[in-house]
């Protein structure tokens, strides 16, 4: 009887490991930023011509019917300068949510989120900042000319 009750356990042990290795291998090709900057990438790329034609009418009915696109919200810098933000997608809830979007920026150079000017620093292909004592943090990476993709935690 003991020994039908180890081979049992040592089975069902086998069988836990096996599905909690598995679940980690998933986690780890399906990360959530990648997935989600991916596909950001790729809504602009495929409506680049739409949204290059929303901000220069300054009229975004049309980038509103882009699948993917939640919100747009655009601020004005001053002088020659413009920021437009499309929100995409966020997950969490307050004091722990991640927001994914991408945004227009003219002139061509990285800003922090909502354009709030906070200095960034080179991280891989894209800039990053962190707060120095808190767990809050944002990145952006270029996609092309004057579009960026955003992801910023809270």
């Amino acid at each position: 009887m003991r020994r039908a009750l180890y081979m049992i356990n040592k089975k069902n042990y086998k069988i836990a490991l096996i599905v909690f290795i598995c679940i980690i291998v998933i986690i780890q090709f399906n990360n959530p930023t990648n997935l989600n900057k991916s596909k950001i990438k790729s809504i602009v790329n495929k409506n680049l011509d739409i949204l290059n034609e929303s901000i220069n009418n300054n009229d975004y009915d049309e980038a509103y019917k882009i699948d993917g696109i939640e919100k747009i919200e655009s601020q004005y810098l001053g002088g020659n300068k413009s920021f437009v933000d499309f929100y995409c997608y966020g997950v969490g809830l307050a004091p722990s949510s991640i927001y994914y979007g991408f945004y227009y920026v003219n002139p061509d150079e990285p800003l922090g989120f909502q354009a709030t000017r906070v200095e960034l620093e080179v991280d891989g292909d894209g800039w990053e900042w962190e707060e120095s004592n808190g767990d809050n943090y944002y990145y952006t990476e270029k996609i092309v000319d004057h579009w960026y993709y955003y992801e910023a935690g809270f």
